[in-house]
């Protein structure tokens, strides 16, 4: 009877051997899916800082674009402004030179008739 308790234990072990190698086995495999899990989240995170980094960057030169541009505009604006400003003397010089040359006309036209 001995021998037999002998063997039971023996058996008990053994099976206990066998579940702790694959205890063991099943955390390796879990250590290892979690290292890879780490390094996809990882790599993940840094696919979404460099993303966020280009967005940033074009949002700076969209708005540096937009800027220059309305810099742009506003001094046209103060172009035409400027140009409206000066013509008004040449507008008024025209418009004397006209009544001038209707002057002219009329005094040609009434030397013509006497």
């Amino acid at each position: 009877m001995e021998s037999k308790t002998m063997e039971e234990y023996m058996e008990r072990i053994r099976v206990l051997d066998a579940l702790e190698q694959q205890a063991m086995g099943l955390s390796r495999m879990l250590t290892t899916y979690t290292d890879r899990l780490q390094e996809r989240l990882e790599q993940r995170i840094d696919i979404e800082l460099a993303s966020e980094a280009v967005t940033l960057t074009s949002i700076k030169n969209l708005e540096a674009v937009v800027s220059k541009s309305v810099q742009q505009k506003q001094s046209l604006i103060r172009k035409c402004q400027q140009l409206d400003h000066e013509m008004d003397g040449v507008l008024a010089v025209s418009s004397k030179v006209r009544e001038i040359k209707q002057l002219l006309d009329v005094m040609e036209y009434t030397k013509r008739k006497s």
